[in-house]
């Protein structure tokens, strides 16, 4: 007797080990899917202050908790409410569906449905909730085989995650939110007994519709658990009193982290879904509302739009991402990221090629050009047969100007003039190094307009690549992309008051209290006005323009976004009562000499002006050569390529003429021209002679005599069709040039 005993309790442990393994095995293809379904993703700034819930596609929230961080009142509180023998049954409980059938047939009718809370959670997986027989053995199976593959923990986690609260929220987390405005892990269990008759008909147990029978339901279950006796009257309090306002905070920052390449978007475990950015929501707010305040100053001017970049010095992570003034202003296309769009920066890359051109050395390994170096400011031409002819902003030369105020003061000139020197292709190169990956398809197009920003970048690759000067030449990867003493120089020119005056008079949109550099830019036809500004700890960008690209109206100037980057400054150092730990570091390979302030030598004494520059240690620029005093009266002599720029605009000045060889400065030899029959009246070819001993010069216009000119030599041509030659002569000196007009 006891060896069949033994035997029929063998063959029926085997028979349910076989069943388990069945249901082990047997195919449930949705529930891997069901799994990965995409969750809420919750973004925070850096001091925990929440800046968005994202939305899934249906427009629906869940927020989801995993089961070690449910309150374990909150599980109490479901279970008592939808399973109360759920931690004893293996996914069916037959007394539950047994009393509920019974009391279906004796009211006629479906009043009770007897599932688990695992053949609930069965029911989400399938999607399927036809009221019939076939549907309920399909729940009783795919319940066990849930049991059987998944623990108690993982099965309630599931169903608390998915099932639906109403007004769009999914999950526990997402309705303590929507309601009460908290997490989970806040609620009281009066509210988790609110919430907990919800799902079980979301419309008729809504709270803000029906909030008497959400109370009585309830007021219910709290007493039936807690053994209290609260009237409905009482337990109405604790009804939600409105629904939670979901933040929208820096919407293009995190629409970009979610669809970038980061996984934020849909991380590998669902349950991680809690981000905290770098961003700072006080001065994301503040940054938005600068921009509209400049937005609003410049209405008369046709910009529609702005956005600004704040990232932190250290990391280079962001505080403040605005992609535009309003995110939901179709009219001005706000969707659109004005921080990752690529816009024509102007001048404001005009501290990368100086930086370089400081490193750059000449073919005896001299540097080719430093800080007390003399630039010429004049109508230049460049290029061979593309010509490129760049001009000031204000239409006005300065003639000989200091390296430090070429800079500062933003001329372009000078500008192009050194990338003419140092090479397109080694500037290209030190820019895709700063992290100018939007250059490699249009920097070579551009040309020498890129010392003038013709090529489009976006403030995203602007903004880290300016605070290369903060981080005394390195990038965020620890990468030396400058020396430190250069760095530290541009510091110094982009900080200097004194220098700036020659291109901007004296204006106080720079003036800050603490050390601060900035630059600013405006593209071609004033579609882009930039401006960049900097401290030791942060570096700011800010766009104001049109995404349709339309021109801005009049010459708005960059002081419109100069103004709200050195506003957000502000703002930052508002409390701040002492700003030396803020101060630029001095380069340390250099040292400051009087120098005179027209020719960058050596001050001498009768230089009529002096400042003090920084000069290399092994190389100090000999005594000045361009001021002397004849019987008391102060003579200029100006190298030949500045004399006629000095007889137009310096008039008063006694100018003696150096024996510099004769050279044509314009046109250059073998340049291209094209006729236009529509202005063919005013069509004439300037010429520009510098140089030569003599102060009289014989013109040869194809080789047959055109005229004698007196100094400054400068004259013009006739146009006509075909290939030109121009010979000048000057004493015993010769030049020519040959073009062709087509």
């Amino acid at each position: 007797m006891r060896r069949k005993l033994i035997i029929a309790a063998a063959a029926l442990a085997g028979f349910i080990i076989c069943i388990n393994l069945l249901l082990l095995i047997f195919p449930f293809k949705e529930l891997s899917s069901f799994e990965a379904k995409p969750v809420s993703q919750i973004f925070t700034d850096d001091t925990g202050r929440l800046l968005q819930i994202t939305a899934l596609e249906d427009g629906t929230r869940c927020e989801y908790t995993r089961a070690k961080d449910l309150p374990k009142a909150a599980k109490k509180i479901f279970i008592k409410a939808e399973d109360k023998r759920f931690y004893f049954h293996d996914g069916v409980d037959l007394f539950a569906l047994t009393s509920a059938a019974l009391q279906n047939l004796s009211n006629k009718g479906i009043v009770r449905g007897g599932s688990t809370i695992t053949m609930q959670l069965v029911k989400m997986i399938k999607q399927d909730s036809t009221p019939s027989v076939g549907r309920k053995l399909s729940d009783i199976f795919y319940a066990k085989v849930l049991e059987v593959r998944k623990s108690k923990a993982y099965i309630l986690e599931l169903y608390l995650n998915n099932i639906f609260f109403g007004h769009g929220a999914v999950g526990i987390g997402s309705a303590a939110r929507t309601y009460y405005g908290c997490t989970v892990q806040e609620l009281t269990s009066e509210q988790l007994c609110c919430l907990a008759v919800i799902p079980r008909n979301p419309s008729l147990y809504d709270p803000f519709k029906n909030p008497e029978l959400c109370a009585e339901r309830a007021c219910s279950l709290y007493n039936k658990i807690f053994h209290k006796k609260f009237t409905v009257q009482d337990f109405s309090r604790h009804l939600p009193s409105r629904l939670f306002s979901y933040p929208y905070e820096a919407p293009h920052y995190i629409r970009y982290l979610t669809q970038s390449k980061t996984g934020l978007a849909n991380p590998k475990n669902k349950a991680d879904n809690v981000h905290t950015l770098s961003i700072n929501l006080e001065l994301q707010q503040y940054a938005e509302r600068l921009v509209n305040d400049g937005l609003t100053q410049a209405i008369g001017s046709r910009i529609s739009n702005a956005s600004l970049l704040l990232i932190e010095n250290k990391t280079g992570t962001p505080l403040a991402w605005v992609g535009s003034a309003d995110f939901f202003d179709s009219e001005h296309n706000g969707q659109i990221d004005g921080v990752l769009v690529n816009n024509q920066p102007g001048s404001s890359m005009k501290p990368f090629l100086y930086a370089l051109a400081l490193e750059t050395k000449n073919d005896a390994g001299a540097s080719l050009y430093t800080p007390n170096s003399i630039l010429a400011d004049i109508p230049q031409e460049f290029g061979g047969q593309k010509l490129y002819i760049p001009s000031n902003f204000n239409n006005r030369y300065n003639g000989p100007v200091r390296f430090r105020v070429a800079l500062a003061s933003s001329l372009n000139v000078p500008a192009v003039s050194i990338l003419d020197s140092v090479g397109v292709p080694a500037y290209l190169e030190k820019l895709y190094e700063l992290g100018f990956e939007s250059l490699r398809q249009t920097g070579q197009e551009a040309d020498l307009g890129l010392a003038l920003g013709a090529a489009g970048v976006p403030l995203k690759e602007l903004v880290p690549a300016f605070a290369v000067f903060a981080r005394d030449g390195k990038d965020f990867d620890g990468n030396q992309i400058y020396q430190s003493d250069t760095a530290r120089l541009i510091d110094d020119f982009l900080s200097d008051k004194a220098a700036r005056v020659t291109g901007f008079g004296y204006s106080q949109v720079f003036e800050t209290d603490y050390p601060s550099i900035f630059k600013t830019g405006t593209s071609n036809q004033y579609q882009n006005i930039i401006a960049l500004g900097a401290t030791k700890e942060y570096t700011i960008g800010v766009w104001m323009g049109n995404f349709s690209g339309q021109t801005v109206v009049g010459k708005t100037g960059s002081s419109l976004p100069a103004w709200i980057a050195k506003s957000l400054l502000d703002y930052i150092y508002g409390s701040t009562t002492s700003y030396s730990y803020l101060a630029f570091d001095e380069p340390q390979n250099w040292k400051k000499e009087k120098i005179c302030s027209l020719s960058g030598m050596i001050a001498g004494p009768d230089c009529p002006a002096t400042v003090y520059e920084y000069c290399q240690e092994n190389n100090t620029p000999g005594k000045c050569t361009w001021h002397k005093k004849e019987d008391g009266e102060l003579k200029t002599l100006y190298p030949a390529e500045y004399q006629q720029w000095a007889r137009k605009t310096r008039p008063e000045v006694q100018i003696e003429y150096n024996n510099s060889p004769l050279y044509i400065q314009s046109p250059k030899d073998n340049s291209v021209f094209y006729y236009s029959d529509l202005q063919k009246e005013k069509l004439a070819i300037s010429v520009e002679v510098f140089g030569g001993q003599e102060d009289e010069l014989t013109v040869y216009y194809d080789e047959l005599f055109y005229s004698q000119t007196q100094r400054p030599f400068s004259f013009q041509l006739p146009v006509e069709r075909g290939t030109h030659s121009c010979t000048v002569v000057c004493g015993q000196e010769v030049g020519t040039v040959t073009f062709q007009v087509r």
